[in-house]
C-alpha cells in the first residue's frame, strides 16, 4: 500500500511539473484556439439562417489589417462549408460610395440594413478581436436585414498562447492565405449580383445590368437584383420608366427599403412627376428619418414644382443632418437666388464649391449671382473656371461671360464670346436667342 501511495505521489508530481512547464512556455491555456472560435462563430451564424442564405461581412477590427483579413477569409470559408453564401467583399467600397457611407469598422445597425439590401444579404456581420490581457475575445455582431434586429451570436475567448502569437506574428507583413470558396456559388443569383456590382464599380453599367438580369433569371424573387438594376437604369439616365418598373418590383418584395423609394422618387422627378416623387421621398423619410439624401431629393422636387418654402425647409434639414452636404448648399443657394437674395446665394454656392470643387454647376450659378449684383470681375473669373474645366456646360459660361463683359462696357470681349458661343453651339436655340439680343444692342453684327 505504501509503495502504491508513493507511486501515486510521483505520478501527481510529474503531471504537475508538465502542467507548470506547459503554462510557463505557452501562456494562458484558457479558451479556444482562434480557428475553433471562428468555426463556432460560423456555426452560430448558420443556425440563424436556412441553408443557401446569403450574408455580408463588412469588417473585423483587430490589431492589424492582415489579421483582420485572415479572420474574415477563414469565416467566409467556414460559412461556405455550412452552405451559407457570402457577398463578394471587393464590392464593399463601391456600395459604400453609392450609399454615401464612410468606410469604417463602426457601422450602425441602420447602415448595415441599407448595405445588406444593396448586396442582397439576409444577415450583415461585423466583428472584433480584442486583447483582454490574459486572453483574446472574438466578438461578432450580426443584424437581420429584413427585421433590423440583432442576431444572437455569442462571444468566444481565444487562448493567448505561443501558438496564437506565432500565427499573428506570421501574418504581420504578409497577405493571408485566401479561404476556400464553394464552387457552386459561381452560378448562384448572388454571384451574378456580385459580378454586376463589380462591373458597376468599373463604370460599365451596361454589363452590370446584364449581370443583374441573369440574377433575376435565376431568382425572380431576388429584391436586391431588381433594386440594383433599377438603380443603374436611373444612374445612366437613359430609361427612367425601366428604373421605376424595377424599383417597384423590388419594393413589392421588400416594402421597407428606404433606398429603393429614394431612387424611384428621383426617377419620377426626372420625368417631372413631382407628386409621385414627393410621395416616395416622404415614404423614404418615414422609414429612415435621418435620410439626408431623401430630404435633399424632396427639396429638389418641391423646388421643381415651385414650392420654394418647403424646398428650403428640406434643404435646411439635409444640411442639419449632414453639415458637409455640398449639393444641398447649392440647392439652397438656388432658392435664395430665386428670392433675389444673391448675397445668401453666393454664400451657399461658395460653401458648395469648397465641399465639391469639381462640380462646375456651382461655379456657374455663383457667377450668375455675382453678375446680378454687378460684381462682373468675380463673375468673369467663375465663368472662365467653368469653361476651362467642363466643356459640357461651357455654352452657358460663354453667354454669361459675354454679358458680364458687356456689363463692364468691354464690348470687344463681349462680342468675341457671343461669336464663339454661336460658332461652338450653332444648333442651340438659347445661344441664338442671346445673340439676337446682343445684335439689338450692337454687340454682334
Amino acid at each position: 500500500m505504501l509503495k502504491m501511495y508513493k507511486k501515486l505521489l510521483k505520478t501527481i508530481a510529474a503531471f504537475t511539473l508538465v502542467l507548470f512547464y506547459s503554462c510557463a512556455t505557452t501562456g494562458s491555456g484558457t479558451g479556444l484556439s482562434l480557428q475553433e472560435a471562428i468555426n463556432q462563430t460560423a456555426d452560430k451564424i448558420a443556425e440563424e439562417l436556412p441553408p443557401g442564405s446569403r450574408v455580408a461581412i463588412l469588417s473585423f477590427e483587430t490589431s492589424g489589417n492582415n489579421l483582420s483579413d485572415y479572420i474574415i477569409e477563414e469565416l467566409i470559408g467556414a460559412l461556405y462549408d455550412r452552405k451559407i453564401e457570402v457577398a463578394d467583399r471587393q464590392n464593399l467600397e463601391h456600395v459604400y460610395n453609392e450609399l454615401k457611407f464612410q468606410m469604417s469598422g463602426d457601422v450602425s445597425d441602420e447602415s448595415a440594413v441599407s448595405i445588406g439590401k444593396f448586396l442582397g444579404a439576409r444577415l450583415v456581420i461585423t466583428g472584433q478581436l480584442r486583447d483582454l490581457g490574459s486572453s483574446y475575445r472574438l466578438m461578432t455582431n450580426a443584424v437581420h436585414v429584413e427585421t433590423a434586429m440583432r442576431a444572437s451570436v455569442p462571444r468566444f475567448d481565444v487562448r493567448k498562447n505561443a501558438e496564437t502569437r506565432r500565427m499573428m506574428a506570421a501574418l504581420d507583413g504578409q497577405p493571408p492565405e485566401r479561404a476556400r470558396r464553394a464552387s457552386a456559388a459561381g452560378q448562384s443569383a448572388g454571384a451574378y449580383l456580385d459580378r454586376g456590382l463589380l462591373f458597376a464599380s468599373r463604370g460599365d453599367y451596361e454589363m452590370a445590368i446584364a449581370e443583374f438580369s441573369e440574377a433575376i433569371e435565376l431568382d425572380p424573387n431576388f429584391a436586391a437584383a431588381y433594386f440594383n438594376r433599377g438603380f443603374y437604369y436611373w444612374l445612366m439616365g437613359k430609361n427612367h420608366d425601366l428604373a421605376i418598373e424595377d424599383l417597384t418590383r423590388s419594393l413589392r418584395l421588400d416594402p421597407d427599403n428606404a433606398d429603393a423609394y429614394n431612387i424611384r422618387a428621383a426617377s419620377y422627378n426626372a420625368k417631372h412627376d413631382h407628386v409621385r416623387a414627393i410621395n416616395d421621398y416622404t415614404r423614404a423619410i418615414q422609414l429612415n428619418p435621418n435620410f439626408d439624401w431623401a430630404y435633399y431629393g424632396r427639396g429638389n422636387a418641391y423646388v421643381d414644382s415651385n414650392n420654394l418654402e418647403l424646398g428650403l425647409a428640406d434643404y435646411n434639414l439635409a444640411i442639419q443632418l449632414f453639415p458637409d452636404f455640398g449639393a444641398a448648399y447649392a440647392g439652397r443657394g438656388g432658392i435664395y437666388a430665386r428670392m433675389n437674395d444673391y448675397k445668401l446665394a453666393i454664400e451657399d454656392y461658395t460653401r458648395s464649391i469648397q465641399l465639391m470643387p469639381e462640380w462646375e454647376w456651382a461655379w456657374l450659378f455663383r457667377a450668375d449671382s455675382y453678375q446680378e449684383i454687378e460684381e462682373y470681375d468675380l463673375a468673369i473669373a467663375d465663368y472662365t473656371q467653368v469653361m476651362r474645366d467642363d466643356p459640357n456646360i461651357s455654352e452657358a459660361a460663354y453667354i454669361g461671360r459675354a454679358w458680364a463683359y458687356a456689363g463692364k462696357k468691354d464690348n470687344a470681349r463681349a462680342t468675341a464670346d457671343f461669336e464663339a458661343a454661336l460658332r461652338l453651339y450653332p444648333d442651340s436655340e438659347w445661344v441664338k436667342g442671346a445673340v439676337v439680343d446682343a445684335r439689338e444692342m450692337g454687340l454682334v453684327k
